[in-house]
């Protein structure tokens, strides 16, 4: 909780108290036994306010109070994946608020709701919140180096996710948060300031998510703390008085340490516990006022956090297990036939892989699949792919701009020779059957009859003395019998063309010093592998040499251009007034698909950093996958912020960033 809010709501929240302090009266309670069960009144009273707040967007508030009440509703064991208002979830809400998370609190809190949703967290609404929170890791602490509420919840978002107490982002942040520990037991918000309830209560509860033994002299020393700070009514004292907000965190940082807030150890003098200080706050619509009579900043953080402390529960509501181990990956060799020759061979490895549709659909397999390959085999060999989604599941379309769905050709692929019994994506290597692994080659192939049969080149030597025979032998795959066998007929291009038997065998003689490629073909059959053949001392003969200028005109793999270099919004613009839209082409200028983002600056007071609108929302959400020679057209309006008082001529400006995508 940020105190320095709060005292600047303080006049308006006087003056609301003078004039009407009989508005709200409090909800009569009738609690009897902690924790509450989630169907006792004070609970779903809280729940009915929050679905009451729900917007047709799914949201609760904006994307932090989303947040929690989030963990609210999981905390009163409801799943909020479930909680929709026009078929949209908070989940799906938060999902696509995903990219207003900007500091380590924010993407705590993001991590701390997702995983209370059962979502990972590191890859949630397109952001991986796990490595956003580690990145503001400097070696010590998270965060600000100066604040301490961002360690606190920073390890509680981290044990959410599965990350053990062992781990050095944990401990050390746990460290740095007990080496600043007050005299008096407590912590403040930030290194050096005094302490207070609801900083102490994070804390608490920061390092009982690490493992700090509820014994240790810093949890004893700080609830210790927290009970000097306890008043007449049972609450906690927060800048003078007793509030729902302080007593929902103290109730779950007892809580996080085995503590029970409605025991005889947390009774105050007049015999009132935490308890029933914390209900007394909840209003007649079911909602938790920040103080009887006055809601105060957030009364939907508010409520959620009173639900989350009467259900029992101390944050990280709930955890998730680490996702495995990323796989080591499968090596195979993939090799790309087309029509009129190879397009591409070669090994790769595969873990896992993000496939692009040709409609920008984005889908992602966790494990080595053979289109996993084709597509790490298109980045090595720098050749383009199309894959079409077509509800049954992914197929290929192009490859190296050859292929069309309707008409022909089209593209085939097989697993060690055999035909396999599934779409490449849903071909795991070394897994799949059949073929039985281990699996060693992928074979894509170009084909407009679909009775084509493979072809395999060996070669009894790979390395001969001038004049020296080499015998090659080659095979094709029969899918009857289920084996390789040998075919006659078969060109095998060396040297020169030969021609093999009806065993499948040719014998080859090279009379000169040569390096050379040998395959072999049929018509009616894939063409074969290629085997490099090295006579005498390498190379070609020394009378038969020839030269070729080879060019290419190479283009960055992300470029993007917009075809504007100013906007101009106009005069006479006051607040609540709105410039614009005015169009805006990006075009993808580059090689890959790109996603492009936007990030707005200004020195107008924040002018356009608060009102600058991207096809209908906030910049900060805006986000485009445009494909290889595509453009996207953005729409921009400035809407000027009801509570503007700049005046005079305002500028800025719009940077969009491109990343593969």
């Amino acid at each position: 909780m940020i105190h320095q809010i709060r005292k600047l709501d303080l006049v308006p929240v006087l003056l609301l108290l003078i004039l009407v302090p009989l508005a709200l009266p409090p909800a009569v309670t009738a609690w009897t036994t902690y924790p509450l069960s989630p169907a006792d009144a004070e609970i779903t009273n809280a729940l009915s306010y929050l679905a009451a707040e729900q917007e047709a967007d799914g949201g609760i508030g904006d994307a932090a109070q989303s947040t929690w009440a989030t963990m609210a509703i999981a905390a009163a064991g409801q799943d909020p994946n479930t909680w929709k208002s026009g078929g949209t979830s908070i989940v799906d809400y938060l999902a696509a608020h995903a990219g207003s998370a900007s500091s380590a609190t924010d993407y705590a809190r993001m991590i701390l709701a997702a995983t209370s949703a059962d979502k990972d967290p590191r890859n949630f609404g397109g952001r991986d919140f796990v490595a956003l929170l580690e990145g503001t890791y400097d070696g010590t602490q998270i965060g600000s180096a100066t604040a301490l509420n961002d360690d606190a919840w920073g390890i509680m978002a981290l044990i959410s996710a599965g990350k053990p107490t062992s781990d050095a982002m944990i401990t050390n942040s746990a460290a740095f948060i007990k080496a600043n520990q007050n005299t008096d037991g407590g912590w403040g918000w930030a290194v050096g300031q005094s302490s207070d309830a609801d900083s102490t209560a994070a804390s608490i509860m920061g390092l009982s998510a690490a493992g700090e033994s509820q014994s240790s002299t810093a949890i004893q020393n700080a609830l210790a703390y927290l009970k000097t700070q306890q008043t007449a009514s049972g609450g906690f004292d927060s800048w003078g008085s007793t509030n729902a907000d302080t007593d929902a965190w103290c109730v779950s940082a007892i809580v996080a340490t085995g503590g029970n807030p409605s025991g005889t150890a947390w009774e105050s003098a007049t015999g009132n516990t935490p308890i029933d200080d914390l209900v007394s706050f909840q209003a007649a619509n079911g909602s938790f006022e920040w103080q009887s009579g006055n809601p105060g900043f957030s009364p939907v953080k508010t409520t959620a956090c009173a639900i989350i402390a009467l259900a029992g529960k101390a944050y990280p509501v709930k955890i998730i297990s680490a996702p495995p181990p990323p796989p080591t990956g499968v090596t195979i060799t993939v090799r790309i036939e087309g029509k009129t020759g190879t397009v591409w061979s070669g090994q790769v490895t595969v873990t896992d892989s993000t496939i692009v549709d040709d409609q920008g659909g984005s889908h992602y397999f966790a494990i080595p699949t053979a289109l996993g390959a084709l597509d790490k085999a298109s980045k090595t060999g720098a050749f383009p792919y199309t894959v079409g989604d077509f509800g049954w599941g992914l197929a290929i379309t192009k490859i190296n701009g050859i292929g069309d769905w309707a008409n022909g050709p089209w593209w085939l692929y097989r697993v060690n020779g055999v035909s396999a019994q599934v779409g490449a994506g849903g071909f795991e290597l070394n897994v799949t059957t059949p073929p039985s692994p281990p699996h060693t080659e992928v074979l894509f192939y170009e084909t407009t009859a679909f009775s084509e049969l493979p072809l395999k080149l060996a070669l009894s030597k790979t390395a001969v003395s001038i004049n020296e025979a080499v015998t090659a032998t080659v095979t094709y795959y029969d899918d009857i019998a289920g084996q390789w066998l040998p075919i006659g007929g078969a060109s095998v291009h060396a040297d020169k063309d030969y021609t093999t038997g009806a065993d499948g065998t040719v014998s080859i003689t090279v009379g000169h010093d040569a390096t050379i490629e040998v395959y072999a073909e049929k018509t009616g059959y894939v063409r074969s592998n290629k085997i490099t053949l090295t006579v005498g001392t390498g190379g070609g003969p020394t009378d038969q040499t020839g030269t070729i200028t080879l060019k290419a005109t190479i283009i960055p793999a992300i470029a993007i251009s917009v075809d504007k270099s100013e906007i101009d919004f106009g005069g006479n613009l006051g607040p609540r007034d709105t410039g614009g839209p005015i169009p805006v082409t990006i075009t993808n200028e580059g090689a890959w698909n790109v996603r492009v983002t936007a990030q707005v600056t200004d020195a107008a007071s924040n002018l356009f950093v608060n009102g600058l609108y991207l096809d209908g929302a906030l910049w900060r959400s805006f986000g485009q996958t445009i494909l290889r020679n595509g453009n996207h057209g953005a729409q921009v309006t400035l809407h000027v912020p009801e509570s503007y008082a700049g005046v005079g001529a305002k500028s800025g400006s719009i940077i969009f960033w491109a990343e593969e995508g």
